[in-house]
């Protein structure tokens, strides 16, 4: 006569079984209920009828089968889980230890789990036992399949509080950040100012360049005599004379000194100290050949970091649309992931 667990151990040994969505097999299992692990069994007595208990409560079959099919487990294993003894592949508990949270917080007393009314504080001293389990377990290799489900299983553990700390982090910190939105909402105005100044310089502009053209055809006219007095000068001191006018060559360097001194340019502007609008020269720079100034840039040595950035960025962009653009090699290494 077949056993009735027999489909159980073949499920176990990860054997092709047919199952029947009826027809629950007897054995031992665990379902998902949130992030923890339910112990489940399930069997039959001498009349046939079909009995099953999740965790500590018993329940009609057609509650737990087939889901439970996905996940047998070891009697083994479902013993100690309705002990309070855990699964094989859970991530270690967090004990309390005067070696993690003694040390991260001084007022911590052995036995005492009560929280610090932090959520800040408590989640860094969560986070302080984690590491101090995982520095015990990272010190030796993997070898079993257990230790490494462990891994994943405590990897998930460790996200979940990054998040916890995540959600605190933006409870605590969204009332600010509301309120300095609606600062900047009340100021925001300030930014019409800096757009009247613009139109406001903008508008004196033609004006200046006008102003400014001026002092240029002043400034030639200026050289233009300054020249001439100089040569007079010049003349003058060379003849040791005086002029038609009765002008000395002295007066005249004098006069050629002066002419100088007005040919000199004068900046154009307006307004007064503290308040002047002057033109200003800047740049303005346009890309005529972008290969040729690629090429330069490509031709450092080394290439200047932020050009390297902006090349691997756009490699990347390239190789998500199947792209393989050319001078670079593209390597693949596995990650845990």
């Amino acid at each position: 006569m077949a056993d009735q667990f027999d489909t159980w151990r073949a499920l176990l040994a990860s054997k092709t079984v047919a199952l029947s969505d009826s027809e629950p097999a007897s054995g031992y299992f665990r379902l998902r209920r949130g992030d923890t692990w339910t112990p489940v069994a399930i069997w039959r007595d001498d009349d046939g009828t079909v009995f099953a208990m999740r965790g500590a409560d018993y329940v009609d079959p057609g509650e737990v089968w087939p889901a439970a099919a996905k996940n047998a487990v070891t009697y083994e294993a479902y013993e100690a889980a309705t002990s309070g003894k855990g699964w094989p592949d859970d991530a270690p508990a967090l004990p309390f230890t005067a070696e993690t949270e003694a040390v991260e917080n001084p007022r911590a007393v052995m036995g005492n789990n009560a929280t610090t009314g932090d959520p800040a504080e408590d989640l860094r001293l969560e986070l302080a036992g984690e590491r101090e389990l995982a520095r015990t377990f990272l010190a030796a290799p993997i070898s079993s399949d257990e230790e490494a489900d462990r891994v994943a299983v405590w990897a998930k553990r460790v996200s979940a509080l990054r998040s916890r700390a995540d959600a605190a982090f933006k409870a605590e910190k969204q009332p600010i950040l509301d309120q300095a939105r609606a600062i900047d909402d009340r100021w925001r105005w300030r930014e019409d100012a800096d757009a009247l100044v613009k139109r406001l310089k903008a508008h004196v502009l033609p004006w200046l360049q006008k102003k400014e053209a001026e002092e240029k055809e002043r400034q030639r006219v200026a050289l233009e005599e300054a020249r001439r007095r100089q040569e007079e000068a010049d003349r003058l001191a060379a003849e040791e004379i005086g002029s038609d006018g009765g002008v000395s060559a002295n007066e005249a360097l004098a006069r050629a000194v002066e002419a100088a001194r007005e040919a000199a340019p004068q900046r154009t502007g307006a307004g007064r100290t503290g308040a002047k609008v002057s033109l200003r020269t800047v740049q303005e720079v346009v890309i005529t050949d972008a290969a040729a100034l690629a090429a330069f840039y490509a031709g450092m040595d080394p290439i200047p970091p932020d050009l390297r950035e902006v090349l691997l960025k756009l490699a990347r962009r390239n190789l998500s649309s199947g792209v393989t653009p050319p001078g670079i090699t593209v390597t693949s290494k596995q990650i845990a992931a």
